[in-house]
């Protein structure tokens, strides 16, 4: 149970953070890179439906990663949310 506890703290800690992030990418590619490289977090979807990342996956937006050097973060917040072995194989070729 206090490891589901804990869990469940990171990823509200996560999810807070994204929610305030209104600024530029390099602070959204941060976040999703301390989340990513988080030894403790194994769950990341909350994390991706937070609305900031919401409108940044969906829109031309401000905070949009698309077309920059921080594309990438976005999907491999994806891939950690949703994906599978056979996505990373594919994916890193």
């Amino acid at each position: 149970m206090d490891i589901e506890r804990r869990q469940s703290e990171i990823i509200d800690d996560f999810v807070k953070r994204a929610a305030a992030l209104y600024d530029a990418a390099p602070n959204l590619a941060g976040l999703i890179l301390e989340a990513t490289a988080h030894p403790f977090l194994f769950a990341f979807s909350e994390i991706l439906s937070v609305p900031s990342l919401a409108r940044v996956r969906y829109l031309l937006h401000p905070l949009s990663l698309k077309g920059t050097q921080y594309s990438s973060s976005l999907d491999v917040l994806r891939l950690f949310a949703y994906g599978t072995w056979s996505d990373y194989k594919r994916k890193r070729n």
